[in-house]
């Protein structure tokens, strides 16, 4: 039966999914970054000018803003490994120590240049610090310039802004009257604003169109700060409203890289929750049908296993298949190259079906031949297809195909036959389908060899055992004898059960069964050597008790090491008079003519080769037409239940078959029919004789 196999298209483990990347259309940031700075600074130039006093929390905004971006953008260059970012966080750092000292010293906010005693020319070239700060961090970072020399750059910069912030550089006057700019000024800030738009074109090439948020908010910072560069230099004074255009965008520089960075952050956690989540999702359902499979397999291998015989190996295996590719039908053929292929199993023929595939030759056009030719799987998933390649088809079951798949059966390298499934609806074979069909191939190659071992092996071992027991029976005057071996399930070992009849004179007839305990040819060889040994002493003396006594010096002559038991009647045909010696072996049974069945339960001694044992036998009267019977315990035997059970089963079926006065060889088969097809643990040995 199929097997609970999961979606063979979904079962294998496949490669983690693509990680969510956010992008944005870096020009048309910045493009809309241009409109909203143009309206921005007519709204100004046609409204009221703000107050002064606003100018101190803009100040102060720019460098809480700019501390903020930088903490951000550390910790995301670090995780990301990004050396571009990296070098954005070190300009950064290195203008916020410069906005800070402008802040101090700024005349609304210290008057006389603050703590340091900066003049207005340190202030202003403060302010020509931070933006080139910026500016330099973006351009080395878009450039690959070595993370080792981070260090040394923001050791350099602080030291520059403490430098100007003491006044120790001489420094043209760039403010008259702590308000106006001077042209030196003006022309700086033009400088350094094309500097500025350098480094943004670099970074924009650096990072491509299709940006990244935290990329993205970069570069619309660098726009800014140019468009905060050129508004100062055209005010030309401060408080002017261009000048507030100026201020106001600086605010925004930093407070765009801040929260844009911020977005960026919060939105890659937001994706990567919904990613870990769908991907733990899809991997549970990777795993769970992955699982099915894995099930699935060990299931058709524990089947398998237990599959004694090929066609029992075949029909496991075409279910399997069958269930785990969810198709129509399924088939195994086998044999070797140059060799008719035969069908040994399939799953979802009927009989017609069955019958058209029982042999075909292996130079026909058809896909099992092709297959088995050259040890590569087929695939074909149309049915035009399947009839252009292997036109002979037509007229054959699979004919009707639309999807083929026929796999090699193999033992080593070497083909032995060929595992087909194929449907009538098109279909496309996945990969992990194909890897599904290979498994079971695999571990039928190997089933059906050990399986075919197997026959093989049974079949020489009841070869053996038919050998070490008679070719036939003699048929004396007034006994008609009928007599059967029937090995045990597993039909591999030899048995130690044997029967025999020995014609001893006119009217002398022996009868003998024996059980030598054990498998095996060392068994088996040991059984041979008791019946031989009691055809030679039985014709010398053939009373019971002298050939069992015999029987005991040759056992402990010949060190037999298992425990034997056997019984052995001597009829005397002329009178119908019996004598019986029994060594540890159960009774015989006579029927008598009305029916009544009596155990011969007199002459009983231990088994054979039991120190000082004192062989006894009995006499015992044979009416005509009475029915002498013979057995090994394997008949009558089971080893949850012992004895019991099986001994009344024989007795009742042997009382119902007295009357019908069937032939002997009819008796037998019949009490092997109802009493020895249960009991398959042992083999039986089983002599009928019925006195005339």
């Amino acid at each position: 039966m199929a097997q609970p196999f999961g979606r063979p298209d979904d079962v294998l483990v496949g490669p983690r999914s693509s990680k969510p990347d956010r992008r944005v259309n870096l020009y048309l940031l910045l493009a809309t970054t241009f409109v909203a700075v143009v309206v921005y600074v007519s709204a100004l130039l046609l409204d009221v000018l703000p107050p002064r006093g606003l100018t101190v929390a803009f100040f102060a905004a720019t460098p809480i803003c700019a501390a903020f971006a930088l903490v951000v953008l550390e910790t995301r260059s670090r995780a990301e490994g990004d050396r571009s970012l990296a070098w954005v966080s070190a300009g950064l750092a290195v203008g916020i120590v410069a906005m800070v000292l402008q802040v101090v010293s700024f005349p609304l906010v210290a008057p006389g240049g603050g703590v340091f005693g900066t003049s207005d020319q340190g202030s202003a070239a403060l302010y020509l610090l931070f933006h080139a700060a910026l500016a330099g961090g973006a351009a080395a970072g878009a450039l690959g310039a070595p993370r080792s020399w981070r260090r040394p750059s923001v050791a350099i910069g602080w030291a520059l802004a403490l430098a100007l912030a003491l006044n120790l550089f001489p420094l043209p006057q760039l403010l008259r009257g702590g308000t106006t700019f001077t042209p030196p000024l003006i022309a700086l800030e033009f400088l350094l604003a094309a500097l500025v738009v350098g480094a943004t074109a670099l970074w924009v090439l650096r990072v491509g169109r299709a940006a990244t948020f935290t990329h993205g908010a970069v570069g619309v910072a660098l726009s800014l700060s140019v468009y905060d560069l050129l508004l100062n230099a055209l005010s030309g004074e401060r408080f002017e409203a261009v000048w507030w255009g100026s201020l106001s965008l600086r605010v925004a520089t930093y407070l765009v890289l801040a929260f844009g960075l911020l977005t960026a952050v919060l939105a890659r956690l937001r994706d990567a929750e919904v990613y870990s989540e769908s991907e733990l999702d899809r991997r549970e359902s990777q795993l769970r049908n992955s699982l099915s499979v894995t099930a699935g397999l060990l299931s058709s291998a524990e089947q398998l296993s237990r599959a004694v015989t090929p066609a029992e190996v075949a029909d496991v295996l075409s279910a399997n298949a069958r269930g785990a590719a969810r198709a129509t039908y399924a088939s195994v053929l086998v044999g070797g190259r140059g060799e008719t292929l035969r069908l040994i199993g399939a799953d979802g023929y009927d009989d017609a079906m069955r019958s058209q595939l029982r042999e075909i030759s292996w130079d026909l056009a058809l896909p099992a031949p092709r297959v088995l030719t050259s040890g590569e799987p087929l695939y074909v998933d149309n049915q035009s297809e399947i009839r252009r390649r292997f036109p002979q088809v037509v007229g054959l079951p699979m004919g009707q195909a639309s999807a083929l798949a026929a796999l090699p059966i193999k033992v080593g390298a070497a083909p032995i036959g060929v595992l087909s499934v194929w449907d009538v609806a098109p279909r496309t074979w996945s990969e992990n389908e194909r890897r599904v069909l290979a498994g079971l191939a695999a571990q039928g190659g190997q089933a059906i060899a050990r399986a075919q071992a197997y026959e093989d092996q049974a079949a020489a071992a009841r070869t053996l055992q038919r050998s070490l027991l008679p070719s036939r029976l003699p048929q004396p005057d007034r006994l008609e004898i009928a007599a059967r071996y029937l090995p045990a399930e597993d039909g591999v070992l030899v048995g130690g059960d044997w029967y025999d009849c020995l014609c001893l004179g006119e009217d002398l007839v022996a009868l003998v069964v024996g059980d030598v305990m054990g498998k095996g040819l060392h068994a088996a060889a040991q059984m041979g050597q008791i019946r031989m040994a009691v055809r030679s002493v039985a014709a010398l003396d053939p009373s019971p008790s002298a050939v069992l006594t015999a029987l005991d010096d040759l056992n402990l002559e010949l060190g037999i090491d298992e425990i034997v038991t056997m019984a052995y009647v001597l009829i005397d045909t002329a009178i119908g008079v019996a004598h019986v010696g029994r060594a540890g072996h159960l009774p015989p049974l006579l029927v008598l003519p009305d029916g009544r069945v009596e155990p011969i339960e007199c002459g009983s001694s231990p088994p054979l080769g039991t120190p000082s044992a004192a062989r006894v036998e009995a006499k015992f009267d044979l009416p005509p037409e009475s029915l002498l019977v013979l057995y090994t315990d394997g008949l009558v035997e089971d080893r949850a239940t012992g004895l019991a059970r099986g001994m009344t089963q024989l007795t009742s079926c042997l009382e119902d078959m007295a009357p019908g006065h069937l032939q002997v060889e009819e008796m037998v088969a019949r009490v092997l029919q109802e009493c020895g097809v249960d009991r398959g643990q042992d083999d039986i040995a089983l002599l009928m004789a019925r006195y005339t």
